[in-house]
Order: C-alpha cells, then sequence, then structure tokens
C-alpha cells in the first residue's frame, strides 16, 4: 500500500486531501503541531524539531511515497501592525516547519516519491499581508532548489491557488471581501477545496512524472 503524509493534516484543505488519497487505496497520516489536537481526528503529534524525531517517524510511519505541505498562518496585517508574536508565528508556521520537516521525511521518501507544497497566490502576486506574502515566496525558491539535486526520481512541486473557496481562510473573510476576490478573478469563479485535492492526487500520478520544480498557478488568470 503506498503512502501519503499530510503536514498539516488538521487543516481543511489537509482534511479534503486525505479523503480522496484514502478513497484511492493509500494509507494517510497526518501531522499537527498540536499536542492536543482541536478536534477528534487521529492526526499523529510530531515535533520535527526533535533529534530523535526521524526515527520516532520511521518507526510509526514507515516509507513515504507522497508528502503534502498544508500549513500555513494569515495574521491578515500589513507591516507596521504586526506583533513580534505574529512574525514568529508565520515564520514558523509557513518556513521553519517546513524545513525542519523535510530535514526529517526527506530520508524516509520511497523512489519516484513526490512532494507538494500548498502555496500562496501572495507568493508571486504579492499581498496586503507582506510578510505571510515573502513567507509563500520562500516556497518558490525551496521548490526548485530541491528539484535540481533530487535523488530516486522524486518530484518537487508547489501549488498556487487564489482564495480557496470553504478553506478556513476563506471563511474568515466577510461575504463582501469574497465577493471582490471573484470579481478580480477573470473567470469569476473561486478554487474549491475539492478541486484542490484533486489537482494533488493527479499531480502524484505516473503521468506527471516530468513535472518537476513547478510553481502550478490555479486563480483563474487573477495572476498569469
Amino acid at each position: 500500500m503506498r503512502r501519503c503524509l499530510i503536514v498539516g493534516g488538521n487543516s481543511s484543505i489537509g482534511t479534503e486531501i486525505d479523503g480522496i488519497f484514502s478513497k484511492n487505496g493509500y494509507e494517510v497520516i497526518k501531522t499537527t503541531r498540536r499536542k492536543t489536537p482541536v478536534d477528534n481526528t487521529s492526526a499523529l503529534y510530531v515535533d520535527f524539531s526533535s533529534c530523535s524525531c526521524g526515527d520516532q517517524l520511521a518507526k510509526k510511519v514507515g516509507f513515504i511515497d507522497v508528502v503534502i505541505f498544508c500549513t500555513g498562518h494569515l495574521p491578515g496585517k500589513d507591516l507596521l501592525n504586526y506583533s513580534n508574536e505574529d512574525f514568529n508565528d508565520v515564520v514558523e508556521s509557513n518556513i521553519l516547519q517546513v524545513f525542519r520537516t523535510l530535514k526529517v521525511v526527506l530520508p524516509l521518501l520511497n523512489e519516484r516519491a513526490s512532494v507538494i507544497f500548498i502555496g500562496s497566490i501572495s507568493g508571486s502576486a504579492g499581498s496586503f499581508d507582506e510578510v505571510y506574502a515573502a513567507s509563500k515566496a520562500s516556497l518558490v525558491g525551496l521548490t526548485k532548489s530541491l528539484a535540481v539535486k533530487s535523488e530516486k526520481k522524486i518530484r518537487f512541486n508547489c501549488l498556487a491557488p487564489g482564495l480557496i473557496e470553504g478553506s478556513t481562510m476563506g471563511k474568515k473573510l466577510t461575504v463582501a471581501q469574497v465577493s471582490k476576490h471573484k470579481k478580480q478573478t477573470p473567470t469569476g469563479e473561486l478554487l474549491q477545496l475539492n478541486q484542490v485535492a484533486k489537482i494533488c492526487f493527479d499531480l502524484c500520478e505516473p503521468h506527471w512524472s516530468s513535472l518537476n520544480g513547478q510553481i502550478i498557478n490555479v486563480n483563474g488568470g487573477r495572476y498569469v
């Protein structure tokens, strides 16, 4: 049985991705930074900063075929209104956790494994929240750097969506704000959670074996 590791598995996107991979025969392992999960999901608490984390994860999980990073923290503030705590939260969630996790899971990846980062349109187009945009932009350099030195035919790609309707982030916006996003999108439609999950699953299929080091913009043409 193939294994899929979802980092940030308790997120709205992570939950949706879990559903489609499980439905298609994968064993899904979800991780969370929370020692006490906020719901009844079976997400595994993993301290990726621990020196023994790699051995512990290998014993609990084994080798992995797909890794999907669904981590993300968006304060929704401009730079001048950021607190030191906001800075730390964004850097920890959006950058450091990704680095620490990669260091642990890379040795556990099977040949032809696929790694997908869930980035953001903000990483290329910019955002009102400059710090969040900068943190997501870091995934661009990371994806390309990992891809060019990839071993065992492992592929690294980054999905960069616009606002996702039904996501935790989307639900925090007002009706007027969501409407504004739709009006700024040439297709007049926002990406749906289940569409993100289906795209992630499809990108891990063999017919995408030559897709490596790419930033895949799915935003209805808002940023091209």
